[in-house]
């Protein structure tokens, strides 16, 4: 269990089942529709192929409904009061998502998307954050987006979208992802099609089992044959004549003339035999079924349909089906997109549910005692569209009946509207806001104790701890690491930004020039970037091995001693020039493939700036993150050797490993594993062997303490400790010798010179 896994227990949340679910691999094979016998769904570029026959008449039956319903917005006055504003800039969004697409195709293609495939994504194109407002929508397919999921409670990373040799990375906040939810995946949903793909899969095995009867058919309705010995010759002879003459639709069921001796003989089942016909009627209903689409919104007419079926049909369809998919869009769009807008804004729909005519009229002649309710005149204005008569504008009833009383002018009565409120979205937000503060809270509460719980543990003798008791120490250098790790990753992608508008401008430059493909391009000044890179980090690293120092000393129980001395501070600056060199190098690889390829291809500037783009978010995303933390788990553990070494009581440590999910095969087998202070877990060039059967070559360094490799999360532990060596008190600073030649004064100021040296 990890710091957030804790967090979360003590406030009664458990993430537990969550990997099992978004790890589960696709099912593979030919068979499109192997899914759920494996307890496995099917995958959304598979569910997206599937779109064809009832499957694509139910989608599109639903998608249509979805996108003839009207969005309506509504302002929320501090009365609770709702006036709908018919001119909003939200309104124009939702009505022309983009340059390329009108808003009835945006319903649509969100509509079928989820049906297909459970999720619908909309790309917001143009926000920087939560809160900016996009310039347009783009609806993504589901079949190349991947959700990129993390552990509770940032959930989500990104949003991965993948065309082809194209990869672009998505943040949260540039996606707005709907979907039908899935009770065994929190991460994404469910369409119908993946719910009912055993009913589709009967349907189309149906389906083409009656096609290739057909196609395949090389047969006869009977067989003649034959008492008399044949030969293979005229077996084969035959085979071929029943081929040419009886093989395909056209042929179907002829039957065949032989010589004198042959006799007819019936064969196997035909289709109608096979019942083909109440089969598909069957798989037809399954899957209307599972879509709860009517046969009558399809245009499958029945004996038994009229008009008051028909309507029935329409009126299901729209309560059953069509508004609960259009709510679901419009929940999400509350939640998560209205908010960008302004407070107090509520989006809606115009309900597609007819109203049942019949029985308001029965309603309201019960109300009104069968009295009339509208005037003459405005029944012939609005039902008939005729002019007035005379004597047409009052209102007639029976003279018979008495008044029952008069409505008071004020009632006082509490209602709905006379309570302030705010949209939901509003009180949603502000309930995520305060889960946010609450795990931050008890995030705060966990730190505290994990510190309270660590002092206890360092009064015991070091040596002898558990590996769960070591953990303590280990979570807390952990938590001091992930500060430095954020400070250097934030660095790094700050050079990053810089470079990216370099390698832009030297673009137009770099398209004119002749490029070899051995060429490495000229993109960025690579020695200044270096450099550059070196002076963001030093002062972070500089910082995390002081600290890393005192902590190393105050855990054998010495006083923390002054390290950051200069040879220490230029061997740092040493190592972070080989990490930005290699960094860097590793840029100018990635963009010399990209642009080669893309000039090869004959893309335009635009097109090449794009791809640059996706280079350096691939960095800020994915390299700046490793480095990072490489970077700092390795002066951490550098810092704490070191001072362990020069404390001259440590004689020997022990590699210790974090015992979760994460820990690779080759960093468990090293767990306590013990060398001498001086010595190296492994030299250069060593190669090591991981519990899976992997092999990783150590070919760039000797490994003194970790990590082992990139991301490697590894700390080191003191196993023997001698204090016969322990340090002395610092010497005395030598006094100079008195000398005649000298005066009082001089001497004086000689011994204030040895003292500061």
């Amino acid at each position: 269990m990890n710091f957030i896994d804790k967090i979360l227990s003590q406030i009664g949340l458990s993430r537990k089942g969550l990997q099992q679910v978004r790890l589960s691999e696709a099912y593979g094979g030919s068979d499109l529709f192997g899914t759920w016998r494996t307890g496995k769904k099917m995958k959304a570029d598979q569910a997206m192929r599937v779109n064809t026959g009832w499957v694509y008449a139910c989608v599109r039956a639903i998608a249509e409904a979805v996108a003839h319903i009207p969005f309506k917005l509504y302002e929320i006055d501090g009365e609770g009061n709702r006036e709908e504003i018919f001119d909003h800039e939200l309104l124009d969004m939702l009505n022309a998502a983009n340059p390329y697409m009108t808003g009835f195709e945006l319903k649509y293609m969100t509509a079928a998307h989820m049906q297909l495939a459970g999720n619908s994504y909309w790309l917001l194109d143009g926000v920087k954050n939560d809160s900016s407002q996009p310039i347009a929508i783009y609806p993504l397919n589901p079949k190349f987006i991947k959700v990129l999921s993390a552990p509770a409670p940032e959930f989500v990373t990104g949003y991965e979208y993948k065309v082809g040799n194209t990869t672009k990375i998505f943040k949260p906040y540039e996606i707005l992802h709907l979907r039908i939810p899935d009770p065994n995946d929190p991460y994404e949903g469910i369409g119908t099609v993946q719910a009912i793909d055993q009913w589709i899969e009967a349907d189309n095995y149906a389906t083409e089992v009656n096609k290739k009867f057909f196609e395949n058919g090389a047969r006869l309705s009977g067989l003649i044959t034959s008492e008399n010995e044949i030969t293979t010759e005229q077996v084969e002879y035959l085979r071929k004549s029943f081929e040419s003459i009886y093989k395909g639709v056209e042929n179907a069921y002829k039957v065949g003339a032989l010589p004198y001796g042959l006799k007819y003989e019936e064969l196997g089942q035909t289709p109608k035999d096979m019942d083909f016909a109440n089969l598909a009627t069957e798989m037809r209903d399954r899957i209307l079924a599972g879509f709860r689409v009517p046969k009558t919104i399809l245009g499958v007419a029945e004996s038994e349909t009229n008009r008051a079926t028909a309507e029935t049909a329409n009126y299901v369809f729209a309560a059953r089906t069509v508004k609960p998919a259009m709510q679901l869009i419009v929940e999400y769009l509350n939640e998560f997109l209205v908010p960008r807008y302004g407070e107090n804004l509520e989006l809606s729909f115009e309900d597609p549910v007819p109203e049942n005519r019949t029985e308001r009229i029965q309603e309201m002649q019960a109300a009104l005692g069968q009295q009339a309710a509208i005037s003459v005149n405005e029944a012939r204005e609005a039902y008939f569209g005729l002019a007035p008569i005379t004597d047409g504008d009052a209102v007639r009833g029976n003279f018979s009946l008495q008044p029952i009383g008069i409505p008071e002018k004020s009632m006082n009565r509490p209602t709905s509207k006379s309570k302030v409120f705010k949209p939901r979205y509003i009180k949603s937000a502000k309930k995520r806001k305060e889960i946010v503060a609450d795990l931050a809270s008890k995030a705060t509460e966990v730190l505290k104790n994990i510190e309270i719980k660590t002092e206890e543990v360092k009064k015991k003798d070091i040596t002898q701890l558990s590996h769960e008791e070591y953990g303590l120490i280990y979570k807390a250098f952990n938590a001091r690491a992930t500060r430095y790790e954020n400070a250097e990753r934030e660095a790094i992608k700050k050079i990053n930004e810089g470079q990216k508008k370099e390698v832009i401008g030297n673009l137009p430059n770099l398209i004119k020039s002749k490029i070899n493909k051995a060429d490495t391009l000229e993109l960025f000044n690579k020695d200044a970037w270096v450099m550059a890179t070196v002076n963001a980090s030093l002062p972070i690293m500089s910082d995390l091995y002081k600290t890393e120092s005192a902590e190393a000393y105050k855990l054998i129980g010495l006083t923390p001693a002054e390290t950051l001395t200069p040879e220490v501070l230029k061997a740092l600056k040493r190592s972070m020039e080989l990490m930005s060199e290699s960094y860097h190098s590793t840029t100018i690889d990635l963009l010399t493939e990209k642009i080669k390829q893309a000039l090869s291809s004959g893309l335009s500037i635009d097109q090449l700036k794009d791809l640059v783009s996706q280079v350096y978010e691939f960095s800020d995303e994915v390299r700046a993150q490793a480095v990072a933390r490489t970077e700092t788990f390795r002066i951490g553990n550098d810092a704490t050797r070191q001072s362990w070494k020069d404390s001259g009581v440590v004689r020997s440590v022990k590699w210790y490993t974090a015992e979760d999910e994460e820990v690779c095969e080759y960093c468990g087998p090293m767990d306590g594993t013990v060398v001498a202070v001086e010595e190296n877990f492994f030299d250069k060039g060593d190669s090591v062997g991981g519990s899976d059967g992997g092999n990783l070559d150590l070919s760039y360094s000797n490994v003194e303490n970790p990590p082992l490799h990139v991301n490697c999360r590894c700390y080191i532990r003191p196993e023997e400790i001698s204090l016969e060596g322990k340090m002395q008190e610092e010497p005395e600073a030598p006094k100079v010798e008195e000398d005649p030649d000298l005066s009082e004064d001089q001497v004086k100021e000689l011994e204030t010179i040895i003292n500061e040296e």
